[in-house]
């Protein structure tokens, strides 16, 4: 749990009171670290007393028939204990490149350490884990006979912390922001496996330089993608890949939708060694039937060479003027937009 926490609570008693702040954290083993200014008071009164450090994810609201029946599903860790100032340079150098690696995993090799006079400016405090209790609530709401006639919507209203478009200054060449973005990307959740090649869900496990390379310089339809653009385009996208046996990526599927009406399914490509093989059709038939959209009324697609694979797996092409689209227009003008921001 703590792992999976962007943000920890922590919480003090001072001379004025309880005291509780958020902050970023680190983990090396069993011990956790905190770091902040020197001058920070939050930090000056953990080495008096013992502190508790909370960690909590919120998965869904849960909506009963009744006010009182209405709760939350999440995971909390609350990890008790004295927290006390590190001292050991090499310790401290070690807290501040764990608490950066764990907001973006890798980041610290990326980025300029702390220089001497930034160093004299941050404490950097340590909490080892040695009593923690934890708290789950999972499923659905509890029901209560006397409310069955109540007309009142009940169930999960499901939550998740995903990371949006990169706001990006520089091009995009860091390993770290890359993970970051794939790390929380939808999960649509499953594998399958075709002879010695598998089929999975987890966005981590793509090679995005293959994924770039395929779409940018083999493809008829990206010629002009980017880096950057690949990245937003893959952030809020359900994600399949395919692997051979040693885990290398040899295709790509992305699915956009709102799992209800419409499901769009692009970039599906296939590594020209690869091809033949009947990779293609499984990893399309792998997404469409996935149960996650049993619901979907439509899918739509486009593609110039691969029909017959499409229609064999229950695609129909569009009638003559049923579909229309809007292309992408390099003219200032045509793109300018009609709601300007505040």
């Amino acid at each position: 749990m703590l792992d999976e926490a962007m943000i920890v609570h922590v919480g003090v008693a001072t001379e004025r009171g309880p005291l509780v702040l958020p902050m970023a954290f680190g983990r090396i083993g069993e011990r956790l670290y905190l770091h902040g200014a020197v001058a920070n008071g939050l930090l000056k009164a953990l080495g008096q007393g013992d502190a508790c450090v909370v960690a909590t994810h919120l998965d869904g609201l849960v909506l009963a028939k009744s006010t009182f029946r209405h709760s939350m599903n999440y995971r909390s860790a609350v990890a008790f204990g004295p927290l006390h100032a590190v001292d050991d340079p090499a310790e401290i150098a070690a807290a501040l490149d764990a608490i950066t690696d764990h907001a973006l995993p890798g980041r610290s090799a990326e980025a300029r350490s702390p220089n001497p006079s930034e160093s004299r400016a941050t404490r950097v405090m340590a909490m080892d884990l040695t009593e923690a209790s934890v708290k789950v609530r999972t499923g659905p709401p509890s029901t209560n006979e006397d409310d069955a006639l109540v007309p009142a919507w009940t169930g999960v209203l499901p939550l998740a912390l995903r990371a949006g478009p990169p706001e990006t200054i520089d091009a995009v060449r860091s390993p770290a922001l890359r993970a970051a973005i794939l790390a929380r990307a939808p999960r649509l959740g499953g594998s399958f496996q075709v002879g010695e090649y598998t089929i999975d869900t987890d966005p981590t496990r793509l090679d995005l330089d293959r994924v770039l390379r395929w779409i940018r310089d083999e493809s008829y339809w990206g010629q002009s993608l980017t880096e950057e653009r690949l990245l937003r385009s893959l952030h809020a996208a359900f994600l399949v890949g395919v692997y051979d046996a040693k885990g290398t990526q040899v295709a790509i599927a992305r699915v956009v939708t709102d799992e209800v009406t419409l499901a769009w399914l692009g970039d599906v490509f296939v590594d020209e060694a690869h091809r033949h093989r009947g990779l293609g059709r499984a990893m399309v038939r792998f997404v469409v039937e996935h149960p996650r959209f049993a619901d979907v009324r439509k899918w739509l697609l486009g593609t110039a060479d691969a029909h017959e694979l499409y229609r064999s797996l229950g695609f129909e092409d569009a009638p003559a003027g049923r579909y229309m689209i809007r292309p992408r227009s390099d003219n200032p003008v045509a793109t300018r937009p009609i709601v300007s921001r505040a």
